[in-house]
């Protein structure tokens, strides 16, 4: 009976100190060696294609290293450029478009106090000048908080930009130079225990890493097509490109459908179009639904965890990461689990 109970406090122990462990690694290594995963994991992918160019073409490993990692990084770069200039000329369309926004945001407003007066008894012209003598108050402390806060927010989106810019650079030389000498890296990681158990701590990561990636797309394609579907049967002309919109949102663990959905629905209500609030509605239950069912299942088989511990495993991580919880969590359960079969 001793000895159990000495066995069992022993494996406590050691998971407590795997944990600790972990938890130290993930929240104050992971940060300073992220880069060089990336790196690492890059080189993986490329290593194939450079092997095969090696042996057909007479060119050297490090020469095809240094253009294939620079032609990814070109393409990246292109995209992320076009995507911002995107951006940003949108933005540029609805600072040209402000006055008509505001007009049509004008009506609205009236809309939405005649609802209030038929419903309340409340006249709508009062409420409009309750609202109008608000307004200059609003906007000055919109000046005096929200603008300085505005910049401040600027200048430090300025400087994290210089700092991914140069962790991008840092990237792409440890690409070239790992992929440069995989074959000898790989070699001197798989001769020595700690680098075997690493790897196989790295694959069974890997593995269970592209298995969350594929399971949250496959969720967010049905999710996508519910919302285009109901869209488009409701009536909106913009079913396709709203649809994609609300699924990419539902894909993020701080947004999801409802951040879309709930309001449009209560807009929709206030305009007395129960209809299309109602619609709205159910689309968002049943995305909700199909996520809280989907997820569990999916990524719970993927990574040959239980459901119930995809979910504890995400909740904790939250509480004790924050946002990036979701994620960092569930990595946690694998490293905690796979370090623990492997000592």
């Amino acid at each position: 009976m001793q000895n159990e109970v000495k066995e069992s406090m022993r494996k406590i122990g050691k998971i407590l100190g795997i944990t600790l462990a972990v938890y130290a690694c993930i929240r104050w290594l992971l940060p300073l060696v992220v880069p060089f995963f990336i790196a690492f994991l890059l080189a993986k992918l490329l290593n194939p294609l450079v092997g095969k160019l090696e042996e057909k073409l007479i060119w050297k490993r490090g020469i095809w290293s240094t253009l294939l990692v620079g032609l990814l990084f070109l393409v990246l770069g292109f995209l992320v450029v076009l995507f911002v200039g995107t951006l940003l000329a949108q933005m540029k369309t609805v600072v040209d478009n402000m006055e008509e926004y505001k007009r049509q945001a004008g009506l609205f407003f009236s809309d939405c106090c005649g609802q209030v007066e038929v419903f309340t008894g409340i006249r709508a012209k009062t409420i409009e000048e309750n609202v109008q003598k608000q307004l200059p108050g609003l906007m000055q402390h919109i000046k005096t908080n929200a603008v300085p806060a505005l910049m401040n927010g600027t200048i430090s989106y300025a400087k994290s930009m210089f700092i991914w810019i140069g962790i991008c650079f840092v990237i792409i030389i440890s690409t070239v130079l790992i992929l440069k000498d995989y074959h000898k890296i790989r070699q001197s990681l798989e001769s020595h225990p700690i680098g075997q158990m690493g790897l196989r701590v790295c694959r069974r990561t890997y593995e269970a890493g592209g298995a969350y990636i594929k399971a949250q797309f496959i969720i967010m394609l049905i999710i996508t097509g519910v919302c285009v579907a109901g869209l488009y049967l409701s009536g909106n002309e913009y079913a396709l490109l709203t649809g994609c919109g609300i699924g990419i949102c539902d894909a993020m663990p701080f947004l999801g459908t409802g951040t879309i959905f709930v309001p449009w629905a209560i807009i929709e209500m206030m305009r007395g179009e129960y209809m299309l609030a109602a619609i709205y509605t159910v689309i968002y239950t049943i995305c909700s639904l199909l996520r809280e069912i989907l997820e569990p299942k999916l990524i719970g088989n993927k990574l040959g965890m239980h459901p119930l511990s995809v979910i504890v495993s995400i909740y904790v991580g939250l509480g004790v990461y924050g946002l990036w919880g979701f994620a960092l969590g569930p990595l946690s359960y694998i490293l905690i689990r796979e370090i623990y079969l492997t000592i």
